[in-house]
């Protein structure tokens, strides 16, 4: 069976006990070596003991001295087991054995090597040597005479078989505890392994490497920009094409705050609205895109957001040019429903005989639209914000209302810095929330005035501002919402699903030009908008 087809929750059952059992035999064979070092050094440090208290015992040097008898053998093999030892040995400077657990051993030479640092250099020490008996732990000390001169030697001695049956105990006391970790590393492994699975949605890593793959190559064959954040607001991923219209490093700029990688965005914002977004328009590294957003939530908490976004491009310029003939087409409705009516009464004043009122008529409507047209053209230099305030009165007309463009009112041709499609977005948002508000005021009070039906538009470029100003009778400003509040995107008094956008709009684009919006009441009702525009860039 391969590897790969075992699936991730056995493989992380399998990693894990096996590198526990790994690791409890290590820790097992270390205890049992400490252990077992444990013991021996406290057993040589125990039989030294007992050979330098006997090397210094006046019965021992007199015993080497003179001879050993039957009684004094009896004594030591009594001694011996006294203390738990193996056996204790004493030999005189030859190495020749005085006393010995075993009677046949008496008098031969003692077994083990491990004398000469006793009796040629009369130390005491402790060794480990296989003798008569076997491996053992010994204590060694050299029996010196009243005239210092080295005599003979003491050796006591404990076995290592014996150490070994001491030591079993606390071996299988170990193994059984190991098994015991074991075990439950069994149930850890297989809880963390099942929770781990859970967490990447039951994928393989095999399946995760291969929708990485696939992920990264479409992300990379897109035309859009995508780019996605993390919960803290650093770039995670961004493609290729996103790199190329925002001219921006993709190396520079992975996993670093997406604040400092494009200062002008709000992306971050998404973090905290979770609200989705589409078809905005965002001004970001010199560069006007049309964007949507969307926060990525998992276990309805949001962990990041992500945007796609497009320069705007032929496609768009198209979806302009039919929102702009859409206008047209409605501005040449409601024209054609005006005159329709106009020439319904000329066509009943021709029938009355009334020819001299539908000359006045006439002229009158003539003078009026022509005088508004060469107002415009004398006034507005820049044609197509002329064009879009012509549409506006037009269409004020359709509503019963009535769009007056101040006298004062002047524009000369708008600086570079200054794009007129921008300064139309401006005005004609104004204008509508100024038509909403009007209407909305005239459905609310029955006896609304008919003065205040009039709304009032100014535009000019005296000194090194452009000033937009837009002025109304309607319901005014909300009291419950404030100014900073009411320039968010999403914020209105209407429905959020189609308002909360004209504001928004106008004040990003009074702050993309260092400009300011001014929101305030009317002293008698109403309110008044106002956008300043500088002419030049603000040092």
């Amino acid at each position: 069976m391969k590897w790969s087809t075992i699936s991730f929750r056995k493989r992380m059952l399998i990693i894990m006990t096996l590198s526990g059992l790994i690791e409890l035999l290590l820790l097992v064979a270390a205890g049992f070596i400490y252990i077992k070092h444990a013991q021996e050094e406290e057993m040589g440090l125990k039989a030294l003991g007992v050979a330098s208290f006997l090397a210094k015992s006046p019965y021992v040097i007199e015993m080497i001295e003179t001879g050993v008898t039957p009684e004094l053998q009896t004594r030591y093999r009594s001694l011996t087991e006294l203390i738990g030892a193996a056996f204790i040995v004493i030999g005189d400077k030859e190495g020749v054995r005085l006393v010995h657990p075993v009677d046949e051993r008496i008098g031969l030479p003692m077994k083990g090597g491990d004398n000469k640092r006793a009796l040629v250099d009369g130390e005491a020490y402790i060794s480990v040597a296989k003798g008569s008996l076997g491996y053992s732990v010994r204590g060694k000390t050299a029996v010196f005479n009243q005239q210092g001169q080295i005599i003979g030697v003491v050796s006591v001695g404990y076995l290592i078989d014996r150490l070994q049956d001491k030591i079993e105990p606390f071996l299988i006391y170990l193994i059984m505890m190991a098994f015991i970790v074991v075990a439950a590393n069994v149930l850890v492994s297989s809880y963390a392994s099942r929770k781990f699975q859970r967490a990447i949605l039951g994928f393989e890593p095999e399946e995760i490497g291969r929708l990485y793959v696939e992920l990264d190559v479409t992300l990379e064959t897109l035309k859009e920009g995508i780019l996605s954040i993390d919960g803290e607001g650093r770039l995670r991923s961004i493609n290729r094409s996103a790199c190329q219209i925002l001219n921006i490093n993709k190396a520079d700029s992975i996993n670093r705050p997406l604040s400092e990688v494009l200062p002008d965005s709000d992306l971050q914002s998404v973090l905290q609205t979770a609200r989705t977004d589409n078809d905005i328009n965002l001004y970001l590294n010199q560069q006007r895109l049309i964007a949507n957003r969307s926060p990525i939530i998992v276990d309805d908490k949001v962990v990041g957001a992500v945007s796609s976004f497009r320069l705007r491009d032929d496609l768009t310029e198209l979806t302009e040019q039919l929102a702009k003939t859409k206008e047209y087409a409605d501005l040449l409705r409601s024209q054609t429903h005006e005159h329709r009516n106009k020439l319904n009464t000329i066509s009943g004043m021709v029938q009355m005989g009334e020819l001299e009122a539908v000359q006045h008529l006439i002229g009158q409507e003539t003078a009026h639209y022509q005088a508004l047209i060469e107002f415009l053209r004398e006034t507005v230099k820049e044609p197509l914000i002329a064009g879009m305030l012509l549409g506006k009165t037009e269409r004020a007309r359709e509503l019963g209302l009535e769009l007056v463009v101040e006298e004062g009112s002047r524009l000369e041709p708008l600086p570079d810095r200054i794009n007129a499609e921008d300064v139309v977005t401006i005005v004609g948002n104004l204008i509508d929330n100024a038509f909403d508000a009007t209407r909305e005021a005239i459905a609310s009070d029955v006896n609304f005035a008919h003065e205040r039906r009039k709304i009032e538009v100014s535009v000019s470029d005296y000194g090194n501002e452009v000033i937009l100003e837009v002025s109304d009778h309607g319901c005014g400003l909300p009291d419950n919402i404030a100014a900073e509040e009411l320039v968010m995107r999403g914020v209105s008094t209407k429905d959020k699903q189609t308002r909360g956008v004209g504001l928004h709009l106008v004040s990003e684009l009074a702050l993309r030009y260092q400009g300011e919006l001014e929101m305030v009441n009317n002293k008698e009702s109403g309110a008044r908008m106002t956008v300043y525009l500088p002419k030049e860039d603000l040092v």
